[in-house]
């Protein structure tokens, strides 16, 4: 298992400097010491297909809102 989480500062921080430093944190546990930083992330299924993707853009907001990190994906199921 992954875990996966952003790093609101970062993004802030980019936004602020006009630095493009990687939000996304992935770790192998939760108290990871050494993770992986990336801008972008695909999320597989248990046959090595996309099924959403974590997009980054410091420059190009991708939505009205102004949100700059995104989850794309086909296909989406509300539950409550």
């Amino acid at each position: 298992m992954k875990y996966v989480s952003i790093n609101g500062g970062t993004i802030r921080r980019n936004a602020v400097l006009g630095t493009n430093e990687p939000p996304i944190r992935i770790a192998n546990s939760p108290n990871d010491a050494k993770p992986t930083y990336a801008r972008s992330l695909a999320i597989l299924d248990e046959h090595d297909k996309i099924v959403a993707r974590l997009v980054y853009s410091r420059k190009k907001r991708r939505l009205r809102c102004g949100a700059r990190l995104v989850l794309e994906c086909a296909n989406v199921k509300v539950t409550r």
